[in-house]
């Protein structure tokens, strides 16, 4: 078993997983198979120029300028696209791992280049699904979902129709916060909120998981995926973060996913797929397991659950807006001016204020995206303080 692979975020918590992954099938298979060609950055140089040595790569991109001498190397805000562009041939797989909004012009790439997709990029579904998805259809490629949640749900209902399917439910650990009260939450620190129990993920990610809109952008990457509408998906807190998700059929059967909270697994499943081969994470010891603890999620405490599937409803650009808004207050919040309780209430005014419409292009997505991130700016400052 061999693929070409690029990875766009390698120095991220997904990239870096990734590559131990990698390095573990090459200890399989071969120190020649599993070639990586690319890898894309955003700003860590050091970390990318050791990753480009270690896996002999023959490419890199990173947001800003940089040289590395004897590796094509691509700079600037589209050099991610530049690079798979240049580089990608048709059945080479794409990991798709940069964080928020930035992500999205590379993943439309590589599907142009008719190259398979690893998703660990979840905005890129929120703010573009219908374009990303109508696209990975008329090029023939396959878009394997790498979030823990989603590849359990496409493990559960791989071969399914979509008709036999009751509800998907996606589970969430309930974040760093989760033993603090409401008010409490509301004044919560970055520090505080950067504790996160159960993962190890990016700031922004953590954020977002702290709030749960985390797993308001999972629900509309779900619907995106499966084709499955609003009502058929829901979400509970399990604080162990064992079970990732689970699938209830129209005969009342469910069939959950269940695993160690490591991205390695997830991560070598969309590598490997459809096959499965000896895995580098940890597996779960059944005898010291204890209990599976699921509980309901509040929505006056966690009102992103809810506006999500408002915005599936909407449809249209109303995820660009929803993405665009809540990237400019977790930005806000972890430069620390702006409570972590106002984020919420600024990306629904945000969706509130802005025309929803129809998307045709990637230049709609951006415009909305622009739009909303304007609208969310001002917000911000009218405020904002210094914590």
């Amino acid at each position: 078993m061999s693929k070409r692979l690029f990875i766009l975020g390698s120095t991220g918590s997904i990239g870096r997983n990734a590559i131990e992954v990698i390095q573990h099938l090459q200890s399989i298979h071969g120190k020649e198979s599993w070639e990586v060609v690319g890898l894309g950055a955003g700003l860590n140089e050091s970390l990318l120029l050791s990753q480009a040595t270690l896996l002999n790569v023959t490419a890199i991109s990173l947001m800003k300028e940089c040289r590395c001498d004897g590796i094509k190397t691509y700079c600037g805000e589209e050099s991610a696209a530049e690079m798979i562009r240049a580089h990608a041939k048709r059945g080479d797989l794409v990991l798709a791992a940069v964080v928020g909004f930035a992500g999205v012009a590379s993943v439309l790439a590589a599907i142009e280049c008719g190259c398979d997709i690893a998703l660990a990029n979840k905005e890129c579904l929120v703010a573009a699904g219908e374009l990303v998805m109508l696209a990975a259809k008329r090029a023939g490629v396959r878009i394997v979902p790498v979030d823990s949640e989603h590849s359990a749900i496409f493990q559960c209902i791989e071969n399914s129709p979509s008709k036999d399917i009751a509800k998907v439910v996606l589970t969430a650990s309930g974040g760093s916060l989760r033993s603090m009260t409401q008010e409490e939450m509301g004044t919560a620190t970055v520090e505080e909120v950067l504790s996160h129990p159960t993962w190890s993920m990016g700031p922004k990610v953590t954020v977002d998981s702290a709030s749960l809109m985390n797993k308001a952008l999972e629900l509309i990457e779900a619907h995106w995926l499966f084709d499955i509408g609003s009502k058929k998906l829901d979400a509970v807190i399990h604080p162990q973060s064992i079970v990732h998700g689970f699938v209830e059929f129209s005969d009342g059967s469910v069939v959950a996913q269940m695993s160690q909270p490591d991205m390695k697994l997830p991560i070598q499943y969309s590598l490997t797929w459809p096959n499965r081969v000896e895995g580098c994470g940890r597996s779960i010891d059944w005898k010291e397991l204890g209990s599976l603890e699921f509980e309901p999620i509040d929505h006056d405490r966690y009102p992103a659950i809810q506006l999500a599937h408002h915005v599936i409803e909407l449809g249209g650009s109303a995820g660009a807006v929803l993405n665009a808004a809540n990237e400019v207050v977790v930005e806000a919040f972890l430069t620390q001016i702006l409570p972590f309780g106002s984020m919420g209430a600024i990306v629904e005014e945000v969706i509130a204020k802005s025309t929803i419409s129809h998307l045709t292009d990637f230049g709609d997505v951006q415009a909305a995206d622009k739009n909303a991130r304007a609208i969310a700016s001002e917000l911000v400052a009218s405020v904002g303080v210094n914590l």
